[in-house]
C-alpha cells in the first residue's frame, strides 16, 4: 500500500449522521454515538469497494430491508507539505534537488529542515493560512524550499513568470493582493530587484521591512531577496538565508500548530493563466487539486524510485509545479533545476546526471531533437526513458522522432489545462505512435469529460466533435477575485467548459479538433489576443489590428497581426514590432504581419477572426517572419 492510498478516506453521510471509513481496509475512523453495528458494518463494506480516488457520489444500500441514501465523499487526505514531511521521513538520504549546474545538491531531510526553517520564519512574520505570497522566482533550490514551506503552513504560493514585464508585473502584485515578495536577484539583463526598487516600488529603497507604505501595492509589506548582498541591502529588503537562520532557531510550537490546521480543501497554488481576451486570470488550485492530479500521473507514466525528474517547465506553470514537481516529491526522486530552456545546454545535464524523465511542451522536444539530429554523436542520454509532451499539438512526425531519436518509447502525451489541476486525459507508454500523434489518450481517472454543442449546451451525438466539458476532483476552485468569470467558465449543471474541441474515438481516446476561443498557445504558454491588439492599437499609425494565432512546427502556434493602418503611413512592419519590445512579453509579440486595407467580416459586424486565420495559412509562406531582436 502506497503512503498516498493509505491517506484516502470514505465520507459517508446518511439521515444527518457521519461516518469516516479508511478506504484501502473500510476500517472505521469516526461514526456517530450509538451508530447501528449492522450499518456500520455494511457502510464499511461499502468505503472498501470505493475507487481509489477523490470524487462524490450519491448511492443507495438495503439494510434490514431499510434503504439509506448516501452521500459519499472520496478524499485524499494529504497535503503538498504532508507529501515532503513523508517522503524526507522514509528516504531521508535521498537526492532530492540540484541545482542545474549540478554544484549544489540537497537531500530529502534537509529540504524538508529548510522547507520547515522557512516555514517558521514566514509564521513570525505574521504569515500563516490562506496568507498569498509572491515568487518571482526561476527554478532553483531556494525556490523550491519557498514553495513547500508556504505550502506546509497554509499560506498561498502565487508564482509569477520571472520574465514578466513591468506594467504587467504591477497589475498582477495588484490583483494578487501579496503582502510579501521572494525572488531570487533575477533572470535577466536587468535584475528584477532592480526592477522592483528602481521602476516599480522606489519605497523599498528608503522604507523599513515589514512596514513598506507603497501606494501602487498597498498591502505589499515586506520583500526577500536571496542573496541580498550590499548591493540591495536596502531597508525594505530580507536575506533569504538569514530568514533560514531565524527559522531554525524559533521553537516548533506555533509550526505545528499552524500544520496540523491546514486542510486538503485549502487554497495552495494560484497560477495565472491568460485568457483570449483581457489580463491573465488567477487559477486557484487546492491541495486536494494538486496533490491527487500528480499522483495520477506518477502511475500514468510508470515513475518509480529509480528515476530521476529533469524539471525544464517553471513553478509558474502547473507543468512545472504539479507535473515536474509534486510528481517527483510524492515518491521521492531527484529533481535537477532548469532555470531556462537551451536545448544544448540541457542536453548536457541530462547527459551528466542521468535524468530518466523530462517533460515538456512540443517546442522543447523539438529543440532537443534538433540539436540532435546536428551533433548525432555528442550526446550520450540513452538514459532518457520517460516523460510527458503537452501544451500544444504534438503531431505523429513529433512522436516518432522522440521515440526514435531521443530513445524515448516511454513518453506520454497529455491534455489539459491550468483550471483542471491540469491533466484530464493521457496516453500510455505502451500506445503506438500514431495513437500518441493522433490523440491525448484516455480519460484520467476521477474525470468526467462530456462533448456538448458550445451553442445549445446539449451533448452532442457520440464520436462527434463537440466542446470539451470536464468534471471532477480536478476543478479549480476558481478565478482568483473574479467570481463573474468564475461563473461563466461553467455550464449551469456544474461542468468547466474549455473551449476546445474534440471527440471519443471507438478506444475512449480524446481526438483534439479545433479550439473555440481565441487563445494562442506558443510553446505551451497562453497567450491573449487582446493584450497584445491593446499594444498594437497604441501605436499612433495604427487604425486597427487583430491578432491571431499562426500553425507553426516547433512552437505549435506563433502570433501574427492584420493591420489597417492610418491613412498616409509608411509604417513597416520591423517598426511595429520593436514599438512592441518591452510593452507586451516577447513571446507575444507577431511575428508576421498583414497591412489591409478591410477586414472580412461576420453577420454581425464583427471581424471575423476564422477568416482571418484561413488568409494567414495560405499567405504566410510569402511573408517574412520576423524574429524578436538578438539580446546585445
Amino acid at each position: 500500500m502506497s503512503f498516498i492510498d493509505g491517506r484516502r478516506k470514505v465520507i459517508i453521510k446518511s439521515d444527518d449522521k457521519t461516518w469516516v471509513f479508511k478506504a484501502v481496509d473500510g476500517s472505521v475512523i469516526e461514526k456517530p454515538e450509538e451508530a447501528d453495528e449492522k450499518l456500520t458494518a455494511a457502510l464499511s463494506d461499502f468505503a472498501k469497494a470505493q475507487e481509489l480516488i477523490s470524487g462524490i457520489s450519491q448511492e443507495k444500500i438495503t439494510v434490514d430491508g431499510k434503504e439509506y441514501e448516501l452521500d459519499i465523499e472520496r478524499l485524499l487526505d494529504c497535503t503538498i507539505g504532508d507529501l515532503l514531511e513523508h517522503t524526507a521521513e522514509v528516504n531521508p538520504d535521498g537526492e532530492a534537488l540540484i541545482s542545474f549546474d549540478g554544484t549544489r545538491r540537497i537531500d530529502y531531510k534537509t529540504f524538508n529542515e529548510r522547507a520547515t526553517y522557512f516555514a517558521k520564519y514566514m509564521l513570525s512574520i505574521g504569515i500563516g493560512r490562506g496568507d498569498k505570497v509572491a515568487l518571482w522566482m526561476a527554478n532553483g533550490i531556494e525556490s523550491m524550499v519557498a514553495s513547500y514551506a508556504l505550502s506546509k503552513i497554509g499560506a498561498v504560493m502565487i508564482a509569477f513568470t520571472p520574465y514578466e514585464k513591468q506594467d504587467r508585473m504591477e497589475e498582477l502584485v495588484r490583483r494578487s493582493q501579496v503582502s510579501t515578495f521572494i525572488l531570487y536577484r533575477g533572470a535577466k539583463v536587468h535584475e528584477n530587484i532592480e526592477m522592483l526598487a528602481d521602476d516599480m516600488y522606489p519605497e523599498i529603497k528608503t522604507q523599513k521591512y515589514g512596514e513598506l507604505n507603497i501606494e501602487k501595492a498597498p498591502l505589499l509589506k515586506r520583500v526577500i531577496l536571496v542573496d541580498a548582498t550590499d548591493e540591495f541591502a536596502y531597508p525594505g529588503v530580507f536575506d533569504f538565508n538569514k530568514a533560514l537562520e531565524i527559522g531554525k532557531s524559533l521553537p516548533d510550537d506555533d509550526y505545528n500548530a499552524a500544520r496540523a490546521a491546514v486542510s486538503v480543501k485549502d487554497l495552495g497554488y494560484v497560477i495565472y493563466t491568460s485568457g483570449s481576451t483581457g489580463f491573465p486570470k488567477g487559477v486557484m488550485l487546492s491541495h486536494l487539486n494538486i496533490v491527487e492530479n500528480s499522483y495520477s500521473l506518477v502511475e500514468q507514466m510508470g515513475l518509480n524510485e529509480s528515476d530521476k525528474m529533469c524539471m525544464q517547465i517553471q513553478l509558474f506553470h502547473t507543468f512545472g509545479s504539479t507535473v515536474s514537481g509534486v510528481t517527483s516529491v510524492s515518491i521521492g526522486i531527484p529533481i535537477v533545476l532548469t532555470s531556462r530552456f537551451k536545448p544544448a545546454e540541457s542536453l548536457k545535464m541530462i547527459e551528466r546526471e542521468r535524468c530518466t524523465t523530462v517533460c515538456g511542451v512540443p517546442t522543447m522536444f523539438i529543440g532537443f531533437v534538433d540539436e540532435m539530429k546536428k551533433n548525432p554523436d555528442k550526446y550520450e542520454v540513452s538514459c532518457m526513458k520517460k516523460g510527458i509532451v503537452a501544451g500544444a499539438p504534438c503531431p505523429v512526425k513529433m512522436v516518432k522522432d522522440i521515440e526514435e531519436i531521443m530513445h524515448m518509447k516511454d513518453i506520454i502525451v497529455c491534455y489539459g489545462l491550468t483550471e483542471t489541476s491540469p491533466c484530464v486525459s493521457a496516453t500510455k507508454p505502451s500506445d503506438t505512435p500514431e495513437t500518441k500523434g493522433s490523440t491525448v489518450g484516455g480519460i484520467m481517472p476521477g474525470v468526467s469529460v462530456k462533448f456538448i454543442d458550445p451553442e445549445t449546451l446539449e451533448e452532442v451525438p457520440a464520436h462527434e466533435y463537440g466542446e470539451i466539458c470536464v468534471k471532477g476532483y480536478s476543478l479549480m476552485m476558481g478565478y482568483l477575485g473574479d467570481p463573474e468569470k468564475t461563473k461563466s467558465t461553467y455550464t449551469p449543471d456544474g461542468w468547466l467548459r474549455t473551449g476546445d474541441t474534440g471527440r471519443l474515438n471507438d478506444d475512449g481516446y480524446i481526438v483534439m479538433g479545433d479550439r473555440l476561443k481565441d487563445i494562442i498557445i506558443r510553446s505551451g504558454e497562453n497567450i491573449s489576443p487582446g493584450e497584445v491588439e491593446k499594444v498594437l492599437n497604441s501605436h499612433p499609425d495604427v487604425e486597427e489590428a487583430y491578432v491571431i494565432g499562426v500553425k507553426d512546427y516547433k512552437y505549435g502556434e506563433i502570433v501574427g497581426c492584420f493591420c489597417r493602418l492610418k491613412k498616409g503611413s509608411q509604417l513597416k512592419p520591423e517598426e511595429l514590432r520593436a514599438f512592441c519590445v518591452g510593452k507586451t512579453p516577447t513571446l507575444s509579440i507577431p511575428s508576421y504581419y498583414w497591412f489591409v486595407d478591410e477586414f472580412p467580416l461576420l453577420n454581425n459586424g464583427k471581424v471575423s477572426k476564422p477568416e482571418l486565420r484561413k488568409i494567414a495559412e495560405a499567405t504566410k509562406d510569402q511573408k517574412e517572419k520576423i524574429e524578436a531582436p538578438k539580446k546585445k
